[in-house]
């Protein structure tokens, strides 16, 4: 069974540093409010997604820890001071190479996921200088990269995920669109995403065949609109 055995923060949310192990059982995570629970459940839910677009649609700013920004500003902002952004999973053993290697933070041979957020300072010095220049604290998260990598010095994406990972929101399932999203991420972290693409594309061709057959005869008498092509009833 795949088993997240430990988790690490590096400047993430209300964590400049972190690390907790985790039981092969159940897990509980008890703290008082804004202790970071949530944050640590969504730590975990972005290293698996291997979705920029997740990162991006939370944004670096609300992402990164505040007093690492700070530190930056008041140490004189040096670009070779940019802070990074990194979070860990150590997994319990897997048997995929793919996953095992050294590339993590302890330089251990184990297996795992991680994202990592740091400046592109290999193309975009110059533009960063500039922002850095600037009397205000304008901090540059427009100019970093965000990295997913395997413990292997793999990089991987969404389309090519290591483990499924389901987080559901029991309070937030009382209403009609609630639902709606607790049934999408149900389907989406327990269908591969080559066989969505394939189901979508066979019921895009069954709504088609659905059109030109029971609804052909109703479409055929629908009266011409003037200036317009026939109305046809679609689904």
């Amino acid at each position: 069974m795949k088993v997240i055995s430990k988790i690490k923060l590096k400047n993430y949310k209300r964590f400049p540093e972190f690390e907790v192990g985790f039981s092969e059982e159940v897990n509980l995570i008890i703290g008082d409010n804004e202790a970071g629970k949530s944050s640590l459940l969504t730590a975990i839910e972005l290293v698996i997604s291997g979705s920029k677009s997740k990162v991006e649609s939370l944004g670096l700013e609300n992402l990164f820890n505040k007093r690492a920004i700070n530190d930056f500003f008041t140490n004189g902002k040096k670009i070779e001071s940019l802070p990074t952004l990194h979070i860990e999973l150590f997994l319990n053993e897997q048997k995929n190479p793919n996953l095992n290697g050294k590339v993590n933070s302890d330089n251990l041979s184990c297996d795992g996921l991680q994202l990592i957020c740091e400046p592109n300072t290999d193309e975009l010095t110059h533009e960063i200088a500039e922002v850095l220049a600037q009397d205000d604290n304008n901090f540059p998260f427009e100019y970093y990269l965000v990295k997913f990598v395997t413990f292997a010095g793999e990089a991987y994406t969404g389309y090519r995920k290591f483990l499924k990972y389901l987080a559901l929101d029991s309070s937030q399932i009382n209403n009609e669109y609630a639902t709606k999203e607790y049934i999408k991420t149900v389907y989406e972290n327990f269908v591969e995403q080559t066989d969505r693409i394939k189901l979508r594309n066979e019921y895009r061709q069954q709504k088609v065949t659905f059109r030109d057959t029971n609804l052909k005869e109703i479409n055929d008498q629908l009266p011409p609109v003037s200036g317009l092509l026939s109305p046809q009833l679609i689904l």
